[in-house]
């Protein structure tokens, strides 16, 4: 990377911007020596952290660096053998120590925590055997605890006992009758760390004493009694006593400090890599930056992109571009008006490739793609040196010969500009030539201009392209857009006129004027009046195109909410049908039962008309003989008998069922059958005397109900279990309602042991 580059595209200046944001001084060094990265994988690695704190920040706030102090001082110190820290570097390591476990706390507890976060909250010690090993010695002005020790608690209490006996006897000396003619102030001094008092100078005739000091008028002595000498003496020894006992302390709180010389280092790394990374979040937070895909293939494309400086100067007022360079694309060529826009937009593509490349967000919108460039070179300004004699062209030249030398393929090259400050015809032809070099090269290239040759140059091949700067023609202003497949015009004497340029200087420019580029320049303007219109065409067929998708999509939903609405009535119905079905089989069922009923009475009362019930007959039971069902008073004749003889099959009416030979008496025959009237029922033999409905639906189960009720009665079986559990309790409601609707069925009740099942006996 040329360090001009850096320049060029405001690079240092972000640098300096972003350091604002920093918290810690253990950043600085990392946020002034910012520079793009050569790793894609380091890009993607900064881009995941810089995430991280980001959603830190937006979730939970900023994060709390509150009055960080600078320990690398101290650290150094600690280091070296045999050194002692002083009491107000050992205030440093503690609020250092505090801002750590701050820090820890907040990380610990953020809602949205990424595994770097958690990364960091865990690599703080939170050192709370240091702080407060330190916290009870030394106490916030920097002054050791009488805690501190047990020897410095005793010395202390002497000197303050030693104080306060020598300021009464100093008291009670100035008390005296005598010695108040040879007073000068009634107060104790401390001179020389000795107590005294201030007497006249005549004060030899009232007492003895040393003098220490005098003051400027020499009208004051200050005088030691010699009472209070062996007082002074003791004090002496207490404070020096005291000094070497705070000395021993505070040797031993550093040798103890020394011991947590690498966790401190440690923290400080951690505080000095957030701060680092929180500095770029707040920033990327602060000018609405969204996070970039670095690619190896593909082309440029960011969607509303805002240099982050004109944003600072023009704040609301910022106007955001779209920046597109497809893969095939080489070559982007900006033309357009003086002050249109040119340049802003060459430095935008610029310095937000070179945010990218260093691992920043770029302000934009959705997802930007940014190619990973080995390199990226900038020419923006004038390059004249006049203490290299050079002119402004040689320069220019100079600094592109620079560029190529330098580049050995997939770089980034932004020249504004090109071929400037010379004829516009060689000037073209030189421009494009550099431009063709460049490309050979394999690099892709953004360049400026004013000159036609090069804009023809953009329509001419196949790699390159022009982009015009937007311009409102009618108010003569810049619109800071940019067109993409048209090239601007300079529109240099438009403007001109503009800003009331005298009229006979219009006109004569008009005349020298070249024909060719005034063709042009009327060919360049109206093609992009059509291309505007195609514009405006194309964005109404592309509306149109959505109101017809919306439409079609309103109509699907409509016709599946139709077949909704439908399937739903027919279930309804179908629901209704079976609802009357079961209201028809319960009608049949009680009808049937009123009959069986009605017919027993008549079978009764014919009985009780006759003289009694029908004359058994005592004589063997075999196939075809009418005989009489004890439990039904209902008489049958037997269609079969098993191998013992003692169990018969009965045709009752159309009903068949199988009886022992306890419940059967032979009767008189009835009136003769014939055999084609004989009706025979045959059902699948009930293996076991159990129905399990269990997960099934209502409908479904009372069917199968049915069924088994069916089959039971004509195997002649005198009880059954029907399993339904118990649920919501729908289903088995369901079933003991169809039980109790039943005829044939005496009698249903829950099963003692299981609630879930019923036991269900035959009539």
């Amino acid at each position: 990377m040329i360090d001009k580059t850096l320049s060029y595209l405001d690079y240092l200046k972000l640098r300096d911007v972003i350091f604002q944001y920093s918290s810690t001084p253990f950043s600085e060094g990392d946020l002034r020596q910012l520079r793009p990265l050569d790793d894609i994988e380091e890009i993607k690695k900064r881009h995941g952290r810089i995430e991280a704190v980001m959603d830190v920040i937006k979730w939970d706030g900023r994060i709390p660096f509150s009055d960080v102090p600078d320990i690398t001082g101290v650290l150094q110190r600690i280091s070296i053998r045999d050194s002692v820290l002083e009491p107000s570097e050992f205030l440093s390591l503690t609020t250092f120590l505090r801002a750590g476990e701050d820090v820890a706390a907040f990380l610990g507890r953020v809602f949205k925590k990424s595994e770097y976060i958690d990364e960091l909250a865990s690599g703080i010690d939170r050192l709370s055997v240091l702080y407060k090993r330190i916290a009870r010695s030394i106490n916030a002005e920097g002054y050791l605890e009488d805690s501190a020790s047990y020897d410095l608690s005793r010395i202390r209490a002497d000197l303050f006992m030693n104080r306060e006996k020598i300021k009464k006897q100093l008291e009670r000396i100035m008390g005296r009758e005598a010695m108040r003619p040879i007073i000068q102030d009634d107060y104790i001094s401390l001179r020389n760390n000795r107590y005294v008092i201030p007497l006249k100078p005549n004060f030899n005739e009232a007492i003895q004493g040393i003098v220490h000091d005098y003051s400027h008028s020499l009208k004051t002595s200050f005088v030691e009694p010699v009472e209070c000498v062996e007082f002074n003496n003791n004090i002496n020894i207490l404070v020096n006593e005291e000094k070497e006992e705070e000395k021993k302390i505070l040797y031993e709180l550093t040798e103890f400090a020394r011991g947590f010389r690498g966790a401190l280092e440690q923290n400080k790394h951690y505080l000095g890599e957030l701060d680092f990374f929180h500095a770029m979040a707040l920033f990327c937070h602060e000018f609405k930056c969204v996070r970039p895909e670095i690619t190896t293939k593909g082309g440029l494309e960011i969607k509303k992109a805002v240099n982050p400086f004109i944003t600072i100067s023009r704040k609301n007022e910022a106007v955001p571009i779209d920046i597109v360079m497809r893969e095939n694309e080489k070559v982007m060529i900006i033309s357009g008006p003086n002050a249109g826009g040119k340049t802003a937009a060459l430095k935008t593509i610029g310095l937000l490739s070179l945010m990218a490349k260093t691992g920043l967000f770029i302000p934009a919108a959705e997802k930007p793609i940014i190619p990973f460039y080995s390199n990226i070179f900038a020419l923006i300004g004038d390059e004249q040196d006049i203490s290299m004699e050079l002119s402004s062209f040689t320069a220019h030249m100079y600094a592109i010969k620079d560029l190529y030398l330098s580049a050995r393929g997939d770089e980034l090259v932004l020249i504004d500009e090109i071929g400037g400050n010379t004829e516009p015809q060689e000037a073209s032809a030189l421009a494009m030539g550099v431009i063709d070099a460049f490309v050979e090269k394999g690099c892709r290239v953004v360049v400026t201009t004013h000159l036609n040759l090069i804009k023809a140059y953009g329509y001419m091949k196949d790699f390159a392209f022009n982009v015009a700067t937007s311009f409102d023609s009618q108010n003569m202003k810049p619109l800071y857009h940019l067109i993409y497949g048209t090239a601007g015009y300079s529109n240099a004497i438009n403007v001109a006129r503009k800003i009331d340029v005298p009229q006979v200087i219009i006109e004569k420019s008009y005349s020298y004027f070249n024909e060719q580029e005034f063709m042009l320049n009327d060919l360049i303007t109206s093609l992009e009046e059509e291309k505007a219109k195609a514009r405006e065409e194309r964005l109404h067929l592309e509306k149109t195109k959505e109101e017809a998708r919306e439409r079609l999509k309103i109509i699907r939903e409509k016709r599946e909410e139709y077949l909704r609405k439908w399937e739903d009535k027919c279930r309804e119905k179908l629901l209704e049908l079976d609802v009357e079905i079961d209201d028809i089989k319960k009608e049949v069922a009680k009808k049937e039962r009123r009959s069986i009923t009605k017919s027993k009475e008549k079978v009764r009362s014919l009985k009780e008309r006759l003289g009694g019930p029908a004359k058994e007959v005592r004589e063997d039971i075999r196939i075809g003989d009418y005989v009489l069902v004890k439990t039904l008073g209902s008489k049958g004749y037997v269609v079969d008998v098993d191998r013992e003889g003692s169990v018969f099959e009965v045709a009752i009416g159309n009903v068949r069922t199988k009886l022992k030979r306890m419940f059967l008496v032979k009767a008189v025959e009835g009136p003769k059958r014939v055999s084609k009237d004989k009706t025979e029922i045959s059902v699948e033999k009930i293996e076991q005397r159990e129905l399990n409905l269990v997960g099934m639906r209502v409908e479904e189960a009372l069917k199968i109900v049915d069924t088994f009720l069916d089959r039971a009665v004509v195997e002649g079986v005198s009880q059954i279990r029907i399993v339904h559990g118990i649920g919501t309790g729908r289903l088995m409601q369901a079933v003991r309602g169809r039980l109790g609707d039943t005829p044939y069925v005496r009698e249903y009740h829950p099963d003692e042991r299981n609630a879930g099942v019923t036991i269900v006996e035959f009539a």
